[in-house]
C-alpha cells in the first residue's frame, strides 16, 4: 500500500534552553508521500545570546545568525510556507511533524509568545511517539538510532536534515503499518493528534481515535475563571519541555556509553522512570541491583523504608562501598552530579 500522506514536517534549533531561542527552522512539505518542497530559515535570537553547550550541539554560531532576521520578522513568510497564515474553517488544517514535537512545537509558541503574535490554531503529531507504536520493540526511539536503524545517513543537529529524516521515518512508520495516509496511521496506532493554540497544547496521546476538532476560544467569564489552571498548565509545559532537551542533550554527548546505572534513595529533580531514560540516552545501561560490574551508582535522598530499617544509607549504597573497599571501580555519585553529565553549565 502507497502511503500517501499529506503533512510538514519541521525541526528547530536553539541558542539556549529558552524555548524562545530558536537560532534555526526547517521545514519539509509532503504531498502525497512525496517530498515537494523544502525551506531552512537562519534566525537571529531574542535576546541574543548563545549557550555554549547549544553551540557544541548544533554547531551554529552568534556570527552566523547576526545579520539575520528575528522571528517576528520571519514570520509571515514562515506562516505562508507552513500553511498558518489563515485559519479557514472550510480548509484542511495542515498537521505538522516533528520528533519529540513538544520540544518544536515549545518552541514555536515561546517564539510567537515572544515577538507578541497571537498562536494560530494547530495540529500537529510526533514521529518518536508514532516509532514506540509501529515498532515497540526498538530499544531507542531518538531521531539517530531511528534513522541508523533504517539506513537513513544524515548530519544529525541541522535544522534541515533533521526535519529531512523526520518526514523519511513518519512515511516509513506508514509504509511498515500499511496504512494509506496519516489519518489511517493515527488509527492503527490509536495516538490522538496533538492539537495547540492560543489556550496552550496538548500533545499526541494513545487514547481511542477521535479526529481532533478546532478549539473554541473561551468566553471572557470561561477564561478568567480558567486563569489559575492556564498557568499551571505552562509550568508544566516549561517542565517538559526542560525534560526533552536533557534527553536531547544526552543523545547527543552520551558521556556514559557502555556504563552499568543503578539509581537509589529518592530523586528529587527527576521522577525514577525519567532518570532512568536520561541515562539510557547517556549511553548507559540500567541495573536494578550493585554488582561488581556495576559502574556508576546514583544516590538520591534517603527514602523511608532506609530510616524505618534503622540505616544510614541504602542496601545498594553499602553493596557499592563494599565493592570500592575490595578495589572495584564502581563511582557513587549524587543527582545533582548525574544531571551534570548532561547539564553543562552557561
Amino acid at each position: 500500500m502507497n502511503f500517501a500522506a499529506n503533512f510538514t514536517a519541521i525541526d528547530f534549533e536553539t541558542a539556549t534552553h529558552r524555548p524562545d531561542s530558536a537560532c534555526q527552522l526547517a521545514g519539509v512539505v509532503v504531498r502525497d508521500g512525496v517530498v515537494v518542497d523544502s525551506k531552512v530559515w537562519l534566525i537571529r535570537p531574542k535576546p541574543f545570546y548563545f549557550s555554549p553547550a547549544n553551540i557544541q550541539i548544533h554547531g551554529i554560531s552568534p556570527d552566523q545568525v547576526r545579520d539575520q532576521s528575528e522571528f517576528g520578522d520571519l514570520w509571515p513568510e514562515v506562516a505562508d510556507f507552513l500553511k498558518l497564515s489563515s485559519n479557514d474553517p472550510a480548509g484542511e488544517p495542515e498537521c505538522l511533524v516533528a520528533h519529540n514535537a513538544s520540544f518544536d512545537i515549545g518552541v514555536l509558541m515561546g517564539c510567537l509568545h515572544t515577538h507578541r503574535i497571537a498562536v494560530p490554531d494547530l495540529q500537529y503529531t510526533c514521529t518518536r511517539a508514532i516509532a514506540r507504536q509501529v515498532w515497540p520493540s526498538r530499544p531507542r526511539f531518538g531521531l539517530k538510532p531511528l534513522a541508523d536503524w533504517l539506513g537513513i545517513r544524515f548530519r544529525h543537529h541541522d535544522a534541515l536534515e533533521d526535519s529531512q529524516v523526520c518526514a523519511k521515518i513518519l512515511m516509513a512508520a506508514g509504509i511498515q503499518a500499511g496504512a494509506g495516509t496519516l489519518e489511517e496511521l493515527e488509527q492503527s496506532t490509536k495516538l490522538s493528534r496533538g492539537v495547540a493554540g492560543a489556550w496552550g497544547k496538548r500533545g499526541p496521546s494513545k487514547s481511542h481515535f477521535r479526529r481532533p476538532k478546532q478549539r473554541q476560544a473561551a468566553s471572557p467569564s470561561r477564561t478568567e475563571s480558567r486563569s489559575a489552571e492556564n498557568a499551571a498548565i505552562q509550568a508544566q509545559l516549561k517542565q517538559q519541555w526542560d525534560l526533552q532537551r536533557l534527553f536531547v542533550r544526552a543523545e547527543f554527548i552520551r558521556p556514559l556509553a557502555g556504563q552499568r546505572v543503578v539509581f537509589t534513595g529518592q530523586l528529587s529533580q527527576l521522577s525514577r522512570e525519567d532518570a532512568e531514560s536520561l541515562a539510557i540516552r547517556l549511553g548507559g545501561t540500567c541495573q536494578t541491583s550493585v554488582t561488581r560490574e556495576t559502574d556508576l551508582l546514583v544516590v538520591g535522598q534517603t527514602d523511608k523504608r532506609t530510616i524505618q530499617s534503622g540505616r544510614t544509607i541504602s542496601t545498594k549504597e553499602q553493596a557499592a562501598r563494599e565493592v570500592q573497599a575490595e578495589g572495584g571501580g564502581i563511582r557513587i555519585v549524587s543527582e545533582h552530579d548525574f544531571l551534570g553529565f548532561v547539564v553543562a553549565p552557561e
